[in-house]
C-alpha cells in the first residue's frame, strides 16, 4: 500500500549513513521527495532499534563532489532497503534536495583526473596566497 503523499523523484546518489554507537554504513538513494528518501544499502546495516540517523549525500556536480548532511527518522527498515522521513518544513533539507535534483544528471567521471587535466585546471584558476601585511 502506498503511504507517501509527496511526489517521488528517481535518483541514484551515493550516501553514507551515520548512527550512534555503530559503524557507518553505505548505499545509495533510490528515490527522494521533499518529505523522505528510500535508500538501498550495500555496506553495513542499521540496528533494528535505530530511529534516527545522519545522511551524508555525496553529490557529483560534474567537476567536484559536494557533501550534504540531512537528519532523518527511520520509518521502515527491511533487509537492504530503508525508508526515511525528513523533518517537516526544514528549509535546509529542501535546499539540499533541490541541489540533488539539479545535479542528478551530471556526467560521472569514469577515471581519476590525470596530472595534465589537473595542471590545465590550475592554470585557469590560479590561487594566490598572501601573508599578513602583503
Amino acid at each position: 500500500m502506498e503511504r507517501r503523499k509527496a511526489k517521488r523523484n528517481q535518483i541514484q546518489v551515493d550516501i553514507e549513513i551515520a548512527h550512534p554507537d555503530a559503524p557507518r554504513c553505505g548505499g545509495y538513494a533510490d528515490n527522494i521527495s521533499r518529505t523522505g528518501v528510500s535508500i538501498i544499502l550495500w555496506d553495513g546495516e542499521i540496528p533494528t532499534r535505530q530511529r534516527s540517523v545522519i545522511l551524508n549525500f555525496k553529490i557529483w556536480t560534474g567537476s567536484e563532489t559536494l557533501y550534504r548532511k540531512i537528519y532523518a527518522r527511520v520509518v521502515r527498515l527491511e533487509q537492504e532497503k530503508i525508508a526515511l522521513e525528513f523533518a517537516e518544513h526544514d528549509f535546509i533539507t529542501e535546499a539540499i534536495i533541490h541541489d540533488l535534483m539539479f545535479y542528478k544528471n551530471r556526467e560521472r567521471r569514469t577515471s581519476a583526473r590525470t596530472l595534465a587535466e589537473y595542471d590545465k585546471t590550475a592554470a585557469v584558476s590560479p590561487v594566490r596566497i598572501t601573508g599578513p601585511g602583503q
